[in-house]
């Protein structure tokens, strides 16, 4: 984001920056943007955890339209707000996401979802999720997935099979 950027939303008041444990629910609820510094693994390599050198931060804004399969979504799961990766949407209405750097999904409700990424920054870059490239690696990452899944599934079978030797 640049500072044309950061004047406008300061202008506008149409975000609020929060640490993680803030009023994020009562935020987005209220339809204002909000910018969170990500933490955890379970994105990498898109999103990269506050200490890491590529510590990246997410616009999040409500939820006003459709929300797409591949998308970046916030939700409230267990106590903890995540952002994973939009996999299905069931026709019940639930949704299953998962973590880019995940073998495991999580079921979801519609309600528990919170608001959508729009934007990521990382290193002076900003990524928005209607570029190009950026829809471009979504499909190429969610197409790989079996192949990763064997790849992860091999490693930590390995790394089990090493410790009892």
């Amino acid at each position: 984001m640049d500072s044309r950027d950061k004047e406008y939303y300061q202008k506008e008041k149409v975000y609020t920056m929060l640490p993680e444990t803030s009023n994020v629910k009562k935020e987005l609820q209220e339809g204002r943007f909000v910018i969170i510094s990500t933490s955890g693994v379970s994105m990498q390599p898109l999103l990269y955890d506050k200490l890491n050198k590529k510590a990246t931060q997410v616009l999040v804004e409500p939820i006003s339209g459709e929300i797409r399969k591949g998308d970046l979504i916030l939700f409230e799961h267990g106590g903890k707000f995540i952002i994973h990766r939009l996999i299905k949407i069931k026709q019940d209405g639930n949704m299953i996401t998962r973590g880019d750097n995940c073998l495991t999904c999580e079921h979801i409700k519609r309600e528990n979802i919170l608001g959508a990424v729009t934007q990521i920054y990382r290193k002076n870059r900003t990524i928005k999720d209607t570029d190009r490239l950026y829809r471009l690696y979504v499909r190429i990452w969610n197409m790989i997935f079996p192949f990763r899944y064997i790849y992860y599934r091999g490693r930590i079978v390995t790394s089990h099979a090493r410790r009892r030797i």
